[in-house]
C-alpha cells in the first residue's frame, strides 16, 4: 500500500474496548519484545479478528488471525517473527481476553506506532502501541567501559537509580489518582482534550465540544459532478432526477467537493439526512479529499465512510473494508472532525452523541470536504452551520441544539431560490 494509504482505528459501542499500556515500550535491537494489549471487559477473543498493524500498512498486517487461526496475510518483514503471547504469566491468553503481540530479533525499523484492532460480530475498537528500539547494551569487557567494580562509576548502577525513581512515581501517581478518581488520561498537557475526543469510546460525546471547530463548509459549484442539483446557498444537494449511474454499486463519481481548503489545524462540520415528512437517507459517502484527487482509494488522496443502504457501512482503502458493525440507530447527523496535523479523520452521530469511528493517515497538501448524496433517495444531503457551543450545556436544551429542522423543497426546480435545488 502507498505511503499516504489510509489506516484506521474504529471505536463503537460499549461491548469492549481495546486497552494497552500509556507508556511507550522500549527494547533494544536483537531482543524479543510483548507489546502488551487486551480487551475490556475481559471476553474469549477466539472468536473474534484480532489484527496487528503499521501505520500505513492496515491491509498488510504483522500480524492477522480470524476464524481461530493467524492468517498467511502479513508484511513480509515480520514473517516468522511475530505471534500472539501472553502479556503476563497470569494472562489467561486470548480466553481471557489477551491478544498482546510478540516480536522477535528486533531492528531498528521496528521502532514507532504499532495498532492493535480487535473486531467482532457487534463490536470493534483499536488502541496504538508505541515501541522504542534502543541500540544493544555495550559488554562490559569493552575497553571504553568503566571499571564494574566501582560500582559508583558502572552506567548499569546509574540506570539502576533511575529505573527505581521512575517505579516509585509511578506508583505513587498511580495511588493519587485512583484516590481522586481521576484518570490518567486527562493529565496530558499537549492534546489532553483531543485524547477525549478521540479515544472515548463509551459515554456521551461532548458535541459543545466538537463545535468549537466548527467552519461553514459550502460546495464548490464548479467542481461537482454534472448530475447533482445543488441549491442556491451551495450548501445542499441530490441526484438530478432521471440519472442513472453506469455500473453497478455505489455511484461513487456523483460527488461534491467543498469549496474550502485545509492544510493544518482542526475542523469541525455537520451533515443532516433527514426532512420533515420524508424517510431518512440511506445512500451518502462522507469524508475529505487531497484537492487534486483522482479517485476514491486513499493512496489517491480520499478517506471516507459509505452508507450503501442495505449493504450497510464501508471505509475506503486499497483493499475494501465493510464495517462489522451497523451502527444503530442509523445516523440522522453526521459530525465530522477533520484532525490534519494528527492525521485523524472522525466521524459522530450528533442526535445520540456517540463516536462512530476514527480514521488515521498522513495529509499531505491541501484536503477538502466531500460529499455524495448517493441515488434513490427522497431527502436530500444537507451541510448544516453548526450553531454556536454553549460552555454549560442544560440536558434539557441538549435537543434543541442537535436537532436543527430545515425545510427544502426538493421536488421544486424554480432555481435561484433562496434555499431551494438549483436544476
Amino acid at each position: 500500500m502507498a505511503e499516504s494509504s489510509d489506516n484506521f482505528c474504529v471505536l463503537t459501542e460499549e461491548s469492549f474496548t481495546v486497552v494497552v499500556p500509556r507508556d511507550q515500550i522500549v527494547a533494544h535491537v536483537g531482543s524479543t519484545v510483548t507489546l502488551p494489549c487486551w480487551i475490556s471487559p475481559p471476553e474469549n477473543a477466539e472468536a473474534l479478528e484480532i489484527r496487528w498493524y503499521r501505520h500505513d500498512q492496515f491491509s498488510n498486517p504483522v500480524l492477522f488471525y480470524q476464524h481461530g487461526k493467524i492468517q498467511g496475510v502479513q508484511e513480509e518483514s515480520y514473517r516468522n517473527r511475530s505471534s500472539l503471547t501472553l502479556r503476563s504469566d497470569q494472562s489467561g491468553g486470548l480466553k481471557d481476553g489477551d491478544v498482546s503481540l510478540r516480536l522477535e530479533k528486533l531492528t531498528v525499523q521496528d521502532e514507532g506506532s504499532f495498532y492493535c484492532y480487535v473486531s467482532g460480530e457487534k463490536s470493534y475498537d483499536s488502541s496504538k502501541v508505541v515501541l522504542k528500539v534502543t541500540d544493544p547494551p555495550e559488554s562490559p569487557e569493552s575497553p571504553d567501559s568503566p571499571d564494574p567494580s566501582d560500582p559508583w562509576k558502572a552506567p548499569f548502577f546509574i540506570i539502576l537509580i533511575c529505573a527505581l525513581l521512575g517505579l516509585i512515581g509511578q506508583i505513587l501517581y498511580t495511588y493519587r489518582h485512583k484516590l481522586t478518581g481521576k484518570k490518567q488520561e486527562d493529565q496530558n498537557p499537549k492534546d489532553g482534550s483531543m485524547e477525549k475526543l478521540i479515544k472515548k469510546a463509551v459515554g456521551e460525546e461532548n458535541i459543545e465540544e466538537l463545535r468549537k471547530h466548527a467552519v461553514q463548509i459550502t460546495i464548490d459549484r464548479e467542481r461537482s459532478h454534472p448530475n447533482l442539483k445543488v441549491s442556491k446557498d451551495y450548501k445542499i444537494m441530490r441526484d438530478a432526477p432521471g440519472y442513472k449511474p453506469t455500473g453497478e454499486g455505489f455511484p461513487y463519481d456523483l460527488c461534491a467537493f467543498g469549496a474550502q481548503r485545509f492544510t493544518s489545524g482542526r475542523h469541525y462540520w455537520e451533515v443532516l439526512f433527514t426532512q420533515k415528512d420524508t424517510p431518512p437517507k440511506h445512500y451518502w459517502l462522507i469524508g475529505v479529499a487531497k484537492h487534486d484527487r483522482s479517485a476514491f482509494t486513499p493512496s489517491s488522496g480520499s478517506w471516507f465512510l459509505c452508507s450503501d443502504g442495505d449493504n450497510g457501512f464501508y471505509i475506503n482503502s486499497d483493499t475494501p473494508v465493510k464495517l462489522s458493525l451497523t451502527p444503530t440507530p442509523r445516523p440522522e447527523q453526521l459530525g465530522v472532525l477533520l484532525d490534519y496535523d494528527d492525521g485523524q479523520l472522525s466521524f459522530y452521530n450528533v442526535k445520540e452523541r456517540k463516536h462512530l469511528l476514527t480514521m488515521s493517515t498522513r495529509f499531505t497538501g491541501s484536503v477538502v470536504p466531500l460529499f455524495n448524496p448517493g441515488v434513490g433517495d427522497q431527502t436530500p444531503l444537507v451541510i448544516l452551520d453548526c450553531p454556536e457551543p454553549v460552555e454549560s450545556p442544560v440536558e434539557s436544551s441538549v435537543e434543541s441544539r442537535v436537532e436543527i429542522p430545515v425545510e427544502i423543497p426538493v421536488e421544486s426546480s424554480v432555481p435561484l431560490l433562496s434555499n431551494s435545488l438549483d436544476v
